[in-house]
């Protein structure tokens, strides 16, 4: 049987709580803002309903009966489970969603798109946390993080977004001042950019050469940065050629700010993962910024 058939209506029930709670018919039309006499109404209907009285109406004054008494003690309970439950919600839809990622990934892919995120999610409050050491989602307070990889991290389950490919890229003042760099002789006989890895999955000169055809010694780079958004800031700044992570940097190509060197790409293993921690349920802000991330993809890393 529906909640429909089975309960009498919910409005006779909220004056019932409310003048069972309150002692008092008129305290009660005040507080759900009728009159007295529709409160009256829909307790004698619920009585009806019922097949048997509920208050005992006295000179001035209403008390319950002992059936009364039992229905108000339950109501309560079951009101108080409903109001919890949808308090709970309320917070957590209004909650601040505390989101991790890398400097490079928060400056070059996250930041320039927010604005897109937060017109679609208004109510969504956002704390980003920009960081390349490693995120504990057991411990940390993150309700989302970043990553990018295998996909198998033990403290959280991942969601993938997209892979990548990596490139060369330096300014055009750079290109003009030092002519076509168009081989790979060419690339290594000019001025590079390295950067530190925040992570071993992430690709350096000496994997990229080799993964082009080119193994042996990596290159020793002009200029050594220990953040990969300073490696990028350099090659804007045309002081050299650096590895250009696709998704990372497409902005830039797309403005010309910064120009694909050659040809050669490669494409790494792994890839960029949305993980919401293992030992609770995700946000459903978490998730919804996961699949806003992953419908930007399919023109990232053309």
């Amino acid at each position: 049987m529906s909640l429909k058939r089975a309960l009498p209506p919910l409005t006779a029930l909220i004056a019932f709580e409310a003048a069972a709670r309150l002692s008092s018919f008129s305290r009660a039309a005040v507080e759900l803002g009728v009159t007295q006499a529709a409160v009256s109404r829909q307790i004698k209907a619920l009585e009806d309903d019922l097949g048997l009285p509920l208050f005992r109406r006295l000179h001035r004054r209403v008390e319950l009966t002992e059936a009364g008494a039992t229905l108000a003690s339950r109501l309560a309970r079951a009101f108080n489970d409903v109001a919890a439950a949808i308090a709970d919600l309320r917070r957590s839809a209004g909650a601040e969603l505390v989101v991790a990622a890398t400097l490079a990934f928060s400056q070059f892919r996250l930041l320039p798109r927010l604005s897109a995120f937060r017109l679609a999610h208004p109510d969504l409050r956002l704390r980003l946390v920009a960081q390349d050491e490693p995120v504990d989602l057991a411990r940390d307070g993150v309700d989302v993080t970043i990553r990018y990889g295998m996909g198998a991290w033990g403290d959280g389950e991942a969601h993938f977004l997209h892979d990548d490919r990596v490139v060369l890229v330096a300014s055009p003042a750079f290109l003009a001042r030092h002519g076509p760099v168009d081989t790979l002789e060419a690339v290594i006989a000019a001025p590079l950019i390295g950067y530190d890895v925040p992570d071993p999955t992430w690709m350096r000169w000496g994997d990229w050469l080799a993964a082009c055809g080119r193994p042996g010694p990596a290159p020793v780079p002009a200029l050594r940065c220990n953040h990969y958004t300073d490696a990028i800031s350099a090659a804007l700044a045309g002081e050299g050629i650096t590895l250009g992570w696709r998704w990372l940097v497409d902005r830039s190509l797309a403005l010309g700010t910064l120009v694909q060197v050659t040809t050669a790409q490669v494409v790494p293993d792994g890839g960029y993962y949305a993980v919401t921690p293992a030992n609770r349920a995700p946000k459903s802000g978490a998730l919804a910024l996961a699949r806003w991330l992953a419908s930007e993809a399919p023109n990232a890393a053309s």
